[in-house]
């Protein structure tokens, strides 16, 4: 059965929701040519005209690129410049761009957690946090003999998970009184008359995701016509569900130049640039694929010693002499996109059943070398 773009366009979203990326970036659909069935994806890190004949040549109608090709402004389409050779080649070839860049470097599994993934990291934050998901404490009054029902069917549309922990529950004993309408249906009691019920309070958290799911499960098994039901947003806790830059813990206190040994065994890159004092050892290491060196006082903020990242400017260097500063490469630090991306998209397109060919292109070298 073909499958349209649109309906990629909603897989997408699943693997690095376009609300992740930040404000000045342009994620998302840069090319769309609507109305049209995919019959093969390319997953590139830039898009380049080379790029753009292999796509065509594999029968791809879609490429995925980490860097967007439409990313300042764009007041004209010049078909000599870089932008616009590439533009008019993918409107010519049928092909749509979609391009997933701080979207996937905040996504969770995307960039960033795969470099910190590489060195074990554990008790990690993010160096910036993204998108936060507040909590609600769902609450409702249900007869004693209903409480189990109810409070499985809270439990199954995600209430009540904090963490490692699962079914959480505050329960209050009480009596419940009500007066049904003579035109009402009560479940007890009749039209007219004042009941008294022994009755639960079932109080839980869910996040804002799952509210209405929580809300809706506890209405289609609540014994009551019309269940009284309160769903109050907290301050605390919260849920960071992504971010740029990724802080955490190495398993054991490693020597600088054995955390770089193992870097550049990681990028399989042959030189990389560190500054700072490199003979003590390091315990907690910060990473962030691309240009972040502007990250560096706040990865501090969070604990580092040694900050990983693409690219640095002078002025980072000189303004953050209290963390090891190492520059990767930004080509190096997330050429892992490509791979990244298509075993995510594999997964998604499995998931519902979607038969279309994914082609990872042949990454070439960093376009500059030392």
């Amino acid at each position: 059965m073909p499958v349209t773009l649109e309906q990629i366009g909603i897989v997408l979203e699943n693997i690095a929701p376009v609300s992740f990326a930040e404000d000045w970036d342009n994620s998302g659909f840069n090319v769309n040519l609507h109305n049209t069935d995919v019959s093969g994806v390319m997953v590139c890190l830039d898009v380049l005209p080379e790029i753009i004949e292999e796509a065509a040549e594999k029968g791809c109608n879609l490429i995925i690129s980490h860097h967007p090709l439409l990313f300042h402004a764009t007041k004209k389409i010049d078909s000599e410049s870089y932008e616009g050779q590439c533009v008019r080649m993918l409107i010519e070839r049928g092909i749509s761009l979609y391009c997933a860049h701080t979207s996937m470097d905040s996504a969770p599994g995307g960039i960033n957690t795969w470099l910190a993934d590489q060195f074990a990291l554990t008790n990690r934050c993010y160096v910036q946090n993204g998108t936060t998901e507040h909590f609600y404490e769902v609450a409702v009054h249900t007869p004693r003999d209903h409480a189990e029902a109810v409070s499985r069917a809270m439990a199954l549309a995600g209430a009540g998970t904090l963490g490692e922990y699962t079914e959480c529950t505050f329960r209050i004993d009480g009596k419940g009184t009500f007066r049904p309408g003579l035109d009402a249906s009560p479940y007890i009691g009749q039209g007219g008359k004042l009941e008294t019920v022994d009755e639960i309070r079932i109080s839980s958290i869910c996040s804002e995701n799952d509210l209405q799911k929580v809300l809706c499960a506890i209405r289609n098994v609540h014994p009551y016509e019309m269940p009284a039901i309160s769903a109050l947003r907290t301050d605390e806790p919260q849920c960071v569900s992504s971010g740029l830059g990724v802080v955490g813990d190495l398993p054991e206190p490693s020597r600088t130049t054995d955390i770089l040994d193992r870097l550049k065994e990681i990028l399989q890159t042959d030189s990389i640039r560190v500054a700072g004092e490199m003979n003590g050892k390091i315990s907690r290491v910060g990473v962030c694929g691309g240009a972040a060196g502007d990250f560096a006082g706040a990865a501090r903020n969070k604990g580092a010693e040694l900050f990983i990242t693409g690219e640095i400017k002078h002025n980072d260097y000189v303004a953050h002499t209290d963390i090891i500063l190492v520059e990767a490469g930004h080509f190096d630090t997330e050429k892992c996109f490509c791979q990244l991306y298509a075993q995510g998209l594999q997964k998604c397109f499995h998931d519902v059943n979607y038969n279309i060919a994914i082609y990872v292109t042949n990454l070439r070298r960093p376009y500059v070398n030392y």
